[in-house]
């Protein structure tokens, strides 16, 4: 689960700077071929000041800031990761004491497949996405994926119920909803736990 993160999070932060990248430099040659051309018939002539001769190149100074921002970045989601992993070791500790170590094994199973079937109906509808509208359309999750999503979820409880029985299956949603209370107490952007 900890490398499906961070696939995820490594190629939105590569596809975010590779735009960031290309988009500096599509501007720096619009800047370049303006120097170089003159000024078009439509615009004023553009003079160069002397005290930019003397500066850093424009696009040292775009790989400086683009290298210190992606760090920031980097070490920002490292942080968050620690974070939640942290936060689902916590989580899981309580969820073992309240199922017991017999069936522990059996819910981590179950959590797994629940990750699995929900990964499986977002790229699922990210590829129906995809054919509706082409490549370029933009994703905001819809009432149809969070149905989905409470659909899955609620198989996997049910299922839980009917291995751990109705009395501490009480007690795990008391807990998981108390411990999702205290996360957002805590922590705005904290992610919550849905089994």
């Amino acid at each position: 689960m900890k490398s499906k993160k961070w696939t995820i999070s490594f190629l939105l932060m590569t596809a975010a700077l590779a735009w960031y990248y290309f988009y500096s430099q599509h501007k720096l040659a619009k800047i370049n071929a303006i120097l170089q051309t003159g000024p078009s018939n439509n615009s004023q002539a553009i003079t160069v000041p002397t005290t930019l001769s003397n500066q850093v190149p424009i696009k040292e100074k775009l790989a400086e800031k683009m290298k210190t921002q992606a760090s920031k970045v980097i070490e920002s989601e490292e942080n968050n990761f620690d974070v939640f992993d942290k936060m689902e070791k916590v989580w899981l500790g309580k969820v073992e004491a309240i199922i017991g170590a017999t069936h522990y094994a059996l819910y981590l199973d179950m959590r797994n497949r629940n990750d699995k079937e929900k990964m499986q109906a977002y790229k699922e509808y990210h590829d129906y996405l995809r054919l509706k509208y082409g490549d370029k359309f933009s994703y905001n999750i819809s009432e149809d994926q969070s149905v989905r999503e409470k659909q899955i979820n609620q198989r996997y409880l049910d299922e839980l119920v009917k291995l751990i029985g109705d009395e501490k299956f009480k007690i795990y949603l008391k807990s998981r909803d108390q411990f999702n209370e205290d996360l957002r107490r805590t922590r705005k952007e904290a992610i919550q736990i849905e089994f």
